[in-house]
């Protein structure tokens, strides 16, 4: 019996000593990001019998033994966390967007917003049609028309920037996830390694945690934990860590003119062209349907800013010249290929209906191309192809079809006068954004003559007809936005608050996101996080613990000491 109780008593010795160890541990990691409180599961060790009752064995304990370190975590709370901070990841990019694109439109801005722009070369054709002849009216048309060339170039050039800066921040996040799903892939064999030794693993799986935190930020993500305590990482149905396998995520251009690229799951090491074979590669998102909080896939920091950034700039015809591929036999070699440049296709035209830059530009061209379109009709009409024999003339009364506003690279007409119409396949061709100036010819001393306006070679240098017809045409044209249709001034307004309304959507489930993704830290801290307390009163009760099991240990040694000194006596 004397044996039997110091064994109890060094086990309850040990327990305790375990005890206060985790205990310590928890108090040295108190500000250590990531970590969770340890715990020690303790169990009887076993029993000896001493008897039988008369419906039971009697039996006595033989002692306690640590069953378990166990971190204090609840699977629950941590997916609501990550589910929300995802959501967070996905609307703070967009709504940081939606708020560059409304500073690059300057409509919060006190002068030269684009609007300003437009009501000054309005005022300035209610002017010229006033006095036609006049060199300062048509001076100060052709000044309007520079700022208004200069207002679209710039607007052009910073969304454009705005599109570029957000490709860098995602191919960062890509790069990002790969770290993040190597760090995971780690820890996980790190784990396994150190469980099958018998050794405790709970610092290794907070640092898991804590990867596995960051990475739910960036994509969509579900976690599966194995048995033998690895997780497996799977991201909209691609596998990127499964069974000790990590998949890399690389990149792909989506144009073979613009340097956008999408995440895809790919061995190669480089960035894969346009064209590349589909077989070469896996998309990571499927962009077959919007990403928003209706269709429950709106998450991931990289989603989000794919979203913001479009997969190549828009602009009036919509998919900035990118036409759909025709579709050869299955059996084609160049099959493979087709199907790429299909996604491409498919991926700008959803672009244009979904993504925030492409979106922007496109409708603000819509406006451009509309004002461009309709000035130079007026200044220089075309009929069927050529230039049309009821154009205006100038003040040297002659047909100069002098256009006011011209592409960089193509004039109007050719040398036998026939119209180079804009095609959709070249961008140096459309009257389109950042690809216009005020024709040079206007510009030089006596340029403004060049003006066509009478509607006959000796007529009265003050007829305004056209210019009236001009003015009723810009009151009454046209433009088509969502399959609405809008005059020129509705469709800046409809542009602008559909900008502002789609920015205040994000900021407000980003404020939303905010707030919810505070409270699931919060709940999650209450379950987790080191209470120094708890802790206290833990490590009061190993020391009590401890110290009665040294009082055990004392009175059965001053037993034996008695024991064996008397017997010796």
């Amino acid at each position: 019996m004397g044996m039997s109780s110091l064994g109890i008593a060094v086990s309850g010795l040990n327990a305790a000593q375990e005890g206060l160890y985790v205990t310590g541990h928890n108090v040295a990691n108190t500000g250590t990001p990531g970590y969770s409180r340890q715990r020690v599961l303790q169990k009887d060790y076993s029993y000896r019998e001493v008897g039988v009752g008369s419906v039971n064995f009697m039996q006595v304990g033989l002692g306690v033994v640590m069953d378990a370190v166990r971190q204090i975590r609840d699977r629950f709370l941590d997916d609501a966390f990550r589910n929300e901070n995802g959501r967070l990841g996905f609307y703070s990019g967009r709504a940081e967007t939606g708020l560059e694109i409304e500073s690059i439109m300057g409509e919060t801005q006190s002068q030269y917003n684009f609007q300003s722009v437009m009501q000054d070369l309005w005022n300035s054709l209610n002017e010229l049609s006033s006095h036609p002849d006049g060199i300062e009216t048509r001076g100060n048309f052709v000044a309007t028309s520079y700022s208004f060339i200069a207002k679209s170039d710039d607007a052009y050039s910073r969304l454009s920037s705005l599109q570029r800066s957000l490709d860098q921040q995602a191919r960062s996040a890509v790069d990002d996830v790969n770290r993040l799903v190597a760090e995971i892939h780690r820890m996980n064999q790190e784990i396994t390694s150190s469980e099958l030794a018998g050794d405790r693993a709970n610092d290794y799986r907070d640092q898991r945690n804590l990867a596995l935190d960051e990475l739910c930020g960036i994509i969509p993500l579900e976690i599966k934990e194995k048995k033998d305590g690895r997780v497996d990482l799977i991201c909209e149905g691609k596998e990127l860590l499964a069974n000790g396998w990590q998949s890399k995520v690389g990149l792909r251009f989506v144009s073979a003119d613009y340097a956008y690229v999408e995440p895809v799951l790919t061995a190669s090491e480089r960035i894969l062209s346009a064209g590349a074979p589909a077989d070469e590669y896996e998309p990571l998102f499927s962009f077959d349907r919007p990403a928003d909080a209706g269709h429950y896939n709106d998450y991931g920091s990289l989603k989000g800013l794919l979203m913001a950034r479009g997969f190549g700039p828009g602009n009036y015809l919509g998919l900035a010249g990118v036409q759909t591929p025709v579709a050869p036999p299955a059996t084609d070699p160049t099959y493979q290929s087709y199907l790429s440049l299909k996604r491409n296709s498919d991926l700008q035209a959803f672009g244009i209906s979904y993504c925030m830059v492409p979106m922007a530009q496109n409708k603000l061209d819509l406006v451009v191309n509309k004002i461009a379109t309709m000035v130079n009709d007026a200044f220089a009409p075309a009929l069927n192809g050529v230039q049309s024999p009821d154009g205006p003339y100038d003040m040297f009364g002659k047909q100069s079809y002098t256009e006011i506003f011209m592409r960089k690279r193509y004039p109007r007409w050719t040398g036998a006068g026939a119209l180079i119409e804009p095609d959709p396949g070249d961008y140096y061709t459309q009257y389109t954004m950042g690809n216009m100036i005020v024709n040079p010819e206007i510009m030089k001393d006596g340029g403004f003559n060049l003006i066509a306006l009478s509607p006959a070679p000796a007529g009265d240098r003050d007829d305004n007809r056209l210019l009236n017809s001009l003015i009723r045409q810009w009151n009454e044209e046209s433009v088509q936005i969502g399959g609405e249709y809008f005059s020129i001034n509705d469709a800046y307004r409809k542009l602008v608050t559909g900008a502002g309304a789609q920015t205040a959507e994000c900021r407000g489930f980003m404020n939303a996101q905010e707030r919810l993704v505070e409270q699931a830290q919060l709940k999650r801290g209450y379950v987790k996080d080191v209470s120094l307390d708890e802790e206290l009163r833990n490590m009061m009760m190993y020391q009590h613990a401890y110290n009665s099991s040294a009082k055990i240990l004392n009175v059965i040694d001053s037993m034996l000491d008695r024991v064996i000194n008397g017997m010796g006596a």
